[in-house]
């Protein structure tokens, strides 16, 4: 049986417009950013590369950007456009951690209940961010075109969202301490010249560093080696690699993952800028699903072991 309810998820998944037609994607969920030189602005997944490598530029020399969540009655709106057509809402959201983007849905779905009582809208907090978020919710098309209901779907995204993992290079963490993502001992002890953090999702998908190493072709080596201990049913699956200014890097990845992980296939994606201006340039990393993570303690052993052995 085939269900079409729409699935909308937010500005925060990084999927291009060719990748949301592509997996079936039925929109998103704007949010804003304030620059410098524009002042608040609508932000928005359809940006080229030329104006992304302006974005990460202007965002590597000026202060002052940020980013806020749309408001609860412009979600309402957004959702009465596919329910005034007779459909169902899954609504994937950005990380409740990151944003008050999820809190807000919920908001808006019990406003939208009461009006559509006949209707069932169903947000599910992804607990990741970028293409963490891009995964599951292509994850959601793909249940959809098997035959799920809107309940088996959000039933089954609750259930694997958590074995989602993020494995890849960040070359600045102070970045990511000034935004809240991890502590500033943390990105103190993370960031020396040349050396390179190599991070996972934690269990409330926040990014967690596990090592540190020098270079990106020793970062790169303890990916494919990191993927290969993590990874369930990779020849099942599609990896997402995504990168802020590090295109060169992440086709470099790309490349290893499909001669030694050997998956479905591997798509590579930009952070746009509202998730750039959060995790800063200088990140490439492997989105896939794995063993659930319940803490890193085990990641970081094995991440230690790829690297006292093999490198």
């Amino acid at each position: 049986m085939k269900y079409s309810y729409a699935i909308l998820t937010d500005v925060g998944c990084d999927l291009s417009a060719g990748l949301r037609a592509r997996f079936g994607v039925d929109g998103y969920l704007k949010m804003y950013m304030s620059t410098p030189s524009t002042g608040e602005v609508e932000g928005s997944l359809d940006v080229n590369d030329a104006e992304l490598d302006a974005f990460y530029a202007s965002l590597k020399k000026e202060t002052g950007y940020k980013v806020s969540p749309c408001s609860v009655d412009e979600i309402v709106a957004y959702f009465e456009t596919f329910l005034q057509q007779g459909k169902d809402i899954l609504a994937v959201s950005l990380s409740n951690k990151l944003s008050a983007a999820y809190n807000f849905m919920l908001s808006a779905q019990k406003i939208v209940s009461e009006k559509y009582p006949e209707r069932k809208i169903i947000a599910v907090d992804s607990l990741k961010y970028s293409a963490g978020l891009g995964l599951l919710t292509v994850k959601a098309c793909e249940l959809r075109a098997e035959g799920y209901s809107i309940e088996q779907n959000a039933e089954k995204l609750e259930k694997i969202k958590k074995t989602i993992h993020q494995m890849g290079s960040l070359d600045d963490l102070f970045w990511l301490a000034s935004r809240g993502r991890i502590s500033r001992t943390k990105a103190f002890f993370g960031t020396l010249a040349g050396i390179k953090t190599l991070a996972d999702f934690d269990p409330d998908g926040m990014i967690t560093p596990l090592a540190k190493i020098s270079g990106y072709k020793k970062a790169q080596k303890a990916t494919i080696e990191y993927i290969k201990k993590t990874i369930i049913s990779a020849n099942e699956q599609i990896i997402f690699v995504a990168h802020s200014a590090r295109k060169e890097q992440a086709e470099i990845l790309a490349s290893l993952i499909k001669e030694e992980i050997k998956p479905k296939e591997v798509i590579i994606c930009s952070v746009f800028p509202l998730t750039g201006i959060n995790v800063g340039p200088g990140l490439f990393a492997a989105y896939y699903f794995g063993t659930e993570i319940t803490d890193l303690k085990h990641g970081t052993e094995i991440l230690n072991e790829i690297i006292s052995e093999k490198l």
